[in-house]
């Protein structure tokens, strides 16, 4: 039996280039846009339920994510058991995920059972019956997470993260608290739902096996969602709110400190988006990265840290985080800000951006290797008022950049006076 030489890499051949076949839209009778990607091999339905709202939107804190979160036990045909039985037997998984501007429904199931089981989920997803049984053990389970990260540095980094950057005007900056988890009511929740479970709100997604019947079902339940009132876009918010460079919280008896810098940039849409998403990840998006190499494999600071763009409106945040040995919290602080320095100072080199280009391109191909996965990438370029022709507009600007452009980004958007600093854990070593 032959042997494998780990020693040896594989051979590596350059990528060309992708053409991506777009998804057929069609809209439904409401105008709810629908895509459609076909794939016949696949003996399974995923549907993505993609709604223009979440945190940003709401005016009672936890409102969104208990209103979305709560759908599956929200049936007015079925109690919470008898539906986790009936999506259990018929194979069907539904999931949800509740962002700044954005709520993702995602529901995938066998193509067989598509008109057994899709009526169902529909009905809780449109017509929920928020019961307050389910909401009680909910808010309990919330208020045990609340106390147990509540000695966790890298939650309370977060919190304190979210607060210098939105306030208290907008929920996503107000710290959860017992009080504001018990405040939250049915009537709150419906009237959230009602206001943006609606079709101006709306777009659906669906790759797999889809044959006349599926999509039959399909079109005949979602034209039945109701017209509202379109969710306005968030408009660009002054931030951060608290203008202190540096926030710092001592938490007594710590192990640890967590780290997060963060910036407030441009949206999805800025001009240089690209070659400052390719400087991110060499600054911290994959294992080779600068951060990496240097406070974990150089100093031993970390485990680990990372580096990337949280989107939202025509803004994003950039935010790098780790979680640091206590006891080095201003070391590996000082490492962070040098090699945000050294970019700044220093042209990169060949092999270094080599490897970051073949990283950034072999991630891309990934999120487009199969249906599912192109599809999830699809939405969220359609949320961004993009299609397909993203995929190969992006690997161009990987391909070509260079050290000279990457030195002009680094000089642009790496500033140490941009850059807010959040410490939790041990501070006492700050300077």
């Amino acid at each position: 039996m032959e042997h494998l030489n780990r020693t040896t890499p594989p051979v590596q051949r350059p990528f060309d280039e992708l053409s991506l076949t777009a998804p057929q839209l069609h809209r439904l009778g409401n105008g709810i846009p629908v895509y459609t990607l076909y794939n016949e091999q696949l003996e399974l339905i995923h549907l993505i339920v993609q709604l223009r709202t979440g945190v940003l939107y709401e005016t009672q804190k936890h409102t969104a994510n208990f209103a979305y979160s709560l759908l599956k036990e929200s049936s007015q045909q079925h109690s919470p058991d008898e539906l986790a039985a009936l999506l259990d037997f018929h194979g069907a998984h539904v999931s949800v995920s509740v962002q700044f501007d954005k709520t993702t429904i995602t529901i995938s199931l066998p193509s067989r059972n598509v008109t057994a089981i899709l009526p169902i989920i529909y009905d809780f997803l449109v017509h929920p019956q928020y019961r307050q049984d389910s909401l009680d053990i909910y808010k309990n389970l919330k208020i045990k997470d609340l106390e147990y990260n509540s000695q966790k540095t890298d939650v309370r980094s977060t919190q304190l993260l979210l607060h210098a950057v939105f306030g208290d005007e907008y929920t996503a900056g107000q710290f959860s608290t017992r009080d504001n988890l018990q405040a939250v009511t049915i009537e709150q929740m419906i009237d959230f739902h009602r206001r943006t479970f609606c079709a101006e709100n709306l777009s659906l997604f669906i790759t797999g096996h889809i044959n006349e019947t599926i999509g039959s079902c399909i079109r005949s339940l979602f034209e039945q969602v109701p017209h509202g009132v379109a969710s306005n876009n968030i408009h660009d918010l002054v931030l951060p709110v608290d203008p202190r460079p540096l926030i710092s919280e001592e938490m007594a008896n710590s192990v640890q400190s967590s780290i997060t810098i963060c910036q407030v940039k441009e949206g999805y849409g800025a001009a240089d988006r690209h070659g400052f998403s390719i400087l991110s990840t060499i600054l911290g998006g994959y294992f080779g990265s600068r951060l990496m190499q240097s406070l974990r494999e150089r100093h031993g600071f970390t485990y680990g840290i990372s580096a990337g763009s949280v989107y939202f409106g025509n803004q994003s945040l950039f935010i790098i985080n780790s979680d640091v040995n206590a006891a080095v919290t201003q070391a590996a602080l000082d490492a962070c800000f040098e090699e945000l320095q050294r970019l700044q100072d220093e042209p990169i080199g060949y092999e270094e951006l080599d490897s970051a280009q073949n990283y950034i391109i072999g991630d891309m191909l990934r999120d487009v290797e199969n249906s599912v996965s192109y599809l999830k990438k699809y939405a969220f370029w359609s949320f961004q008022g993009l299609d397909e022709t993203e995929f190969q507009r992006y690997s161009n600007s990987v391909k070509n950049i260079d050290a000279d452009t990457i030195l002009h980004l680094a000089k642009k958007h790496l500033k140490h006076n941009k850059f807010k600093q959040i410490i939790v854990g041990d501070t006492h070593s700050l300077k």
